[in-house]
C-alpha cells in the first residue's frame, strides 16, 4: 500500500545524483555539509561507529538558543512542525517539496501504526489532526527544549536546491493539480485594480502553465511548497542540526540518517524499518527505478528556466544560497553572454 504514495514528489523532477547541488566534494553520493577537522561532531559523540565527516558541526562556545512559545516551529497545530520519532530520539523537520510524504509513511511505520489507507487522500497525510503523528508542539515548552539542544537527539532535515525546487512546486501545484493554485492565489485580496479581470487573468495563467507568472505570485501568494526552505524553520535553530540531508541523494542520505540513528533496544532505524519492505518490490526506503531520469539535471531545468526567470529566482531566493547550514553551491544554466541586464529582465 506504500506504493501508492511513494512517488508523489520525486517523479515530478527527480534530478541526476552525477550533478552536485551542493558544496561538499562528490567522491560519495552523499549530501551532508562538510565539516571542519577541527569542529565537533554531534553524531561523533553519540557513538555512530559509520559516521560521515560531511555531517554539521558545531562548537560549544556560544549559548544554546531558547525555545519561545512565539517561535515558528513551536505555533499550535502548524503542519510544517517538526516531527518527533521518540524511541529513536529523532527529531525531524520535514520541508514541503523535499519528501515530505515518504517520510511521514516511514514515521507512522515506526511508531506502530497501519500502513495508510489507500481510500484516504494523501493530502490528509500531512495534516496532524489526522495523521497520527507527534510534532515538537506536542509537548511541553521544557521537553522541546531538550529534544532541541540536547545531544541525546538527532535533529535532521532534508533540503532541495532552490531552483529545482521552485520549479517543482509549478510542476506540482500549478501544472498538474486543478484547483490548488486557484484557490490559493486567484483570490480577490491579491489585486487591487480590475480584480475580476485579473482573477480571469490568474486562472488563464495557470491553465496556460505560465512559469514566470507563476515566479511573480510567488512574491504576494506565499505558501509553503515555493517560499525559501529558510523560512520554515526560526534562524536560531538552523545550527542546531545534527544532519543536513539533499534531494539529490535522498536515496543514500536517507540511508545514512537511518542507520545513524538507534532505538533504546540498540538497533538502527535502518535494520529495523528502512532496509527494505518499500514499495511495490519492497526495496529500501527511497530507492526506486530511476533509469529514465538520468539525463542531465541542468538540461531538465532549462526546459522551464529563461535567462530571466533564473535571475528572478536567484534574487528573490538568496537567502537559501547565504545560509552557510543549506550549503547549497550557485551554478548557472545559460552562458554568460545569455544574460541580459536587470533593467531589461522584467518578467
Amino acid at each position: 500500500m506504500t506504493s501508492a504514495y511513494l512517488t508523489t514528489e520525486t517523479d515530478d523532477l527527480l534530478l541526476s545524483k552525477s550533478v552536485p547541488f551542493s558544496k561538499q566534494s562528490t567522491t560519495h553520493a552523499v549530501g551532508l555539509i562538510v565539516a571542519s577537522p577541527s569542529d565537533q561532531v554531534k553524531l561523533d559523540n553519540k557513538n555512530h561507529s559509520d559516521r560521515d565527516s560531511r555531517e554539521p558541526a558545531r562548537t560549544n562556545d556560544k549559548a544554546l538558543p531558547v525555545l519561545k512559545r512565539t517561535d515558528l516551529i513551536y505555533e499550535p497545530e502548524r503542519w510544517d512542525n517538526p516531527l518527533i520519532v521518540p524511541e529513536y530520539k529523532l527529531v525531524f523537520f520535514a520541508l514541503p517539496k523535499v519528501a515530505c510524504t515518504e517520510w511521514k509513511l516511514l514515521f507512522r511505520r515506526m511508531y506502530g501504526l497501519p500502513e495508510w489507507p489507500e481510500d484516504k487522500l494523501p493530502r490528509d497525510l500531512h495534516n496532524p489532526v489526522l495523521n497520527q503523528l507527534m510534532y515538537i508542539s506536542n509537548y511541553t515548552l521544557e521537553e522541546a527544549q531538550e529534544m532541541l539542544t540536547s545531544d541525546e537527539w538527532t535533529r535532521a532535515v532534508f533540503v532541495r536546491e532552490p531552483k529545482e525546487r521552485v520549479l517543482s512546486a509549478f510542476l506540482n501545484k500549478v501544472v498538474k493539480e486543478k484547483s490548488f493554485y486557484i484557490k490559493k492565489c486567484c483570490r480577490s485580496k491579491y489585486f487591487h485594480f480590475d480584480v475580476d479581470v485579473e482573477k480571469k487573468r490568474c486562472k488563464r495563467k495557470k491553465q496556460e502553465g505560465d512559469f514566470a507568472y507563476f515566479l511573480n505570485r510567488t512574491l504576494d501568494c506565499l505558501n509553503p511548497h515555493w517560499d525559501p526552505q529558510v523560512n520554515a524553520i526560526d534562524e536560531k535553530w538552523w545550527n542546531q542540526m545534527d544532519f543536513v540531508g539533499y534531494m539529490h541523494h535522498l536515496a543514500d542520505d536517507a540511508a545514512r540518517l537511518l542507520k545513524n540513528i538507534h532505538s533504546s533496544k540498540g538497533t538502527s532505524a535502518w535494520n529495523d524499518y528502512g532496509k527494505d519492505g518499500w514499495g511495490s518490490n519492497g526495496t529500501a526506503f527511497m530507492v526506486r527505478n530511476t533509469a529514465r531520469h538520468a539525463t542531465n539535471a541542468h538540461n531538465k531545468l532549462r526546459k522551464y528556466y529563461t535567462p530571466c526567470t533564473e535571475k528572478f529566482v536567484e534574487r528573490n531566493w538568496r537567502a537559501e544560497w547565504e545560509e552557510d547550514v543549506l550549503n547549497f553551491a550557485p551554478f548557472k544554466l545559460f552562458n554568460e553572454s545569455q544574460y541580459p541586464s536587470d533593467k531589461d529582465c522584467e518578467i
